[in-house]
């Protein structure tokens, strides 16, 4: 592969990286400055439109001051009177070209190149060999008293594929130039050609000391290498050596490459400042972890858990405690119906979650909320560039409005641990038999005191021991009841505090995952979103 197609395959790599920095930037305001994102996002367009039209074709602005000869070199090199020639006033005022190409026409290719350049005005120069290929512009003047004269030299520049910036000796320091120009192309010096003119002008003994002078000027620029030129149209001194420097250029076919290198350069440098020095990356486990724990507070799990306890507690009273005192139980509310919460969690696949009956996080809660989310994307951006750290905290606190609401959601689709044990069932039975067999005693014991009260013959009463079976029945009917209650309460209370347990871990659980989606989720994408610019960016250097 030649060293032009590698310099275009390269190019290439590089607006690839370039767009997708581009892509990132634009995605959310705030990631790079404005101007900046816009910059990038032209250069990207102009350099795909620049190579569509081929890089057989060089793209050459002569720009300059008024008086310094620009459009007589324009024609000394064209070779006939094409540009008019002004002294002391501006006289171009719209950018003219000189198409150089052997067939002495301009070709479709070059046409469509044109009419992107949107000039209008195009001079063929036949049998030119040696520029073949190239396409010489005629600037107006970037000092020009009128406005649309410099702000066409401004929009020419930004597009063509290199410069010659002429310059007098009487100007060729002039601070205009210098700082509205050759230092905002300090980047292009290798597309850059500086043409001292009329060097006629200056006597032979101080033409190296102006032409040094010159140089270190550019230097300061941040020009460095670029190449100086003493021309002189009225002498023709200098003028062959531009046109050789010119036809190099030309015969190398790859300063349209090389100008779109340079500005990706330029977008490279200034880059450097916003992407920083080091590589975001996702929040730590711990600040995850801090963050949902002030998520758990505001959702009062706590006292969720302690109400499915309290719930499974006083629903084993009533299952498995003395049947003649379970009525007791029922004076007391369902701490999970108080809550909204003595429903079974919503089917798998249902979208719509019934809202509870919990209060609101307190005021107190909703402040530990903002301020655990502010440490979380604290630490999660630190060591970013400023800008950086401000759209981390944008994106963690953006949901910030959703947190009551989420928080009450997912409390809502919570499968909380309410099923009763199927050992209840098998107690509240004995307990109705224990309750059954103190009713049939006490019933027995009632009807022995009838038939007494009524002077009847005694009934036949059986005996276990010394006791009468009807006491037994009453008495142990009674005890027996009371002492299985009291046990399986003392069960149920070991079981309602595993439940309790249970139901916090998956409170919690939910409340993280709520956590997640409204702020880490979140400021973890947008981390990896710079984190990938950033690696791009880098790319382009």
């Amino acid at each position: 592969m030649s060293r032009s197609g590698r310099a275009e395959r390269d190019l290439r790599t590089r607006l690839e990286h370039l767009e997708a920095v581009s892509a990132l930037a634009a995605a959310a305001l705030g990631r790079l400055p404005d101007e900046l994102s816009e910059a990038v996002t032209d250069t990207v367009e102009r350099a795909r439109t620049r190579l569509g039209r081929g890089a057989d074709r060089t793209v050459v602005a002569l720009a300059g001051a008024t008086g310094s000869g620009k459009s007589s070199l324009f024609n000394a090199l064209v070779g006939t009177e094409v540009a008019r020639v002004g002294v002391r006033r501006p006289t171009t005022a719209h950018a003219q070209a000189a198409v150089f190409d052997r067939t002495g026409a301009i070709d479709e290719g070059t046409t469509e190149l044109l009419d992107w350049l949107a000039v209008d005005r195009r001079h063929v120069v036949p049998d030119a060999t040696d520029l073949d290929g190239l396409v010489l512009l005629d600037l107006p003047d970037h000092d020009s008293v009128e406005a649309d004269h410099r702000r066409e030299v401004d929009r020419l520049v930004e597009v063509v594929d290199a410069f010659v910036w002429v310059v007098d000796p009487q100007k060729y320091a002039d601070a205009a130039l210098h700082e509205q120009y050759l230092r905002r192309f300090s980047t292009h010096a290798a597309v850059t050609i500086v043409v001292l003119n009329q060097v006629d002008l200056v006597p032979d003994d101080g033409r190296r000391r102006v032409l040094d002078d010159l140089g270190g000027l550019l230097e300061r620029d941040g020009l460095r290498g670029v190449r100086v030129l003493g021309t002189s149209v009225r002498t023709d001194e200098g003028v062959g050596a531009l046109r050789r420097e010119l036809a190099a250029r030309v015969a190398e076919r790859r300063a349209a490459v090389a100008r779109l290198a340079a500005d990706v350069d330029w977008l490279a440098e200034r880059l450097a400042a916003p992407v920083g020095d080091r590589e975001p990356g996702p929040a730590g486990g711990g600040a995850r972890r801090r963050l949902s724990v002030a998520f758990a507070d505001a959702s009062g799990a706590d006292a969720v858990a302690g109400a499915v306890g309290a719930a499974h507690r006083r629903r084993a009273a009533q299952e498995v405690g003395w049947p003649p005192t379970r009525w007791l139980g029922r004076l007391r509310p369902d701490p999970l119906r108080r809550l909204g919460l003595d429903r079974p969690p919503p089917a798998e696949g249902t979208t719509t979650v019934a809202r509870t009956s919990r209060p609101a996080p307190s005021t107190v809660a909703e402040a530990a909320v903002r301020a655990a989310t502010r440490t979380f994307a604290d630490e999660a951006s630190t060591g970013l560039p400023e800008p950086w750290r401000r759209r981390v905290s944008e994106v963690a606190a953006a949901h910030r409005d959703d947190v009551a609401d989420a928080l009450d959601r997912s409390i809502g689709a919570t499968a909380l641990p309410t099923q009763p044990p199927r050992w209840w069932h098998l107690v509240g039975a004995l307990q109705w038999l224990l309750a059954g067999a103190m009713a049939v005693g006490l019933l027995w014991l009632v009807l022995i005191g009838v038939v007494a009260w009524l002077q009847l013959p005694d009934l036949p009463t059986p005996d276990i021991g010394a006791i009468p079976v009807p006491t037994a029945l009453a008495v142990g009917g009674a005890l027996l009841g009371l002492l299985v209650g009291a046990v399986a309460r003392a069960v149920a209370a070991v079981g309602a505090r595993r439940r309790a347990a249970v139901a916090r871990r998956r409170l919690v659980d939910a409340v993280a995952a709520t956590s997640d989606a409204l702020v880490a989720d979140p400021v973890d994408a947008e981390l990896a979103d710079l984190a990938e610019l950033r690696r791009h960016a880098l790319a382009l250097r």
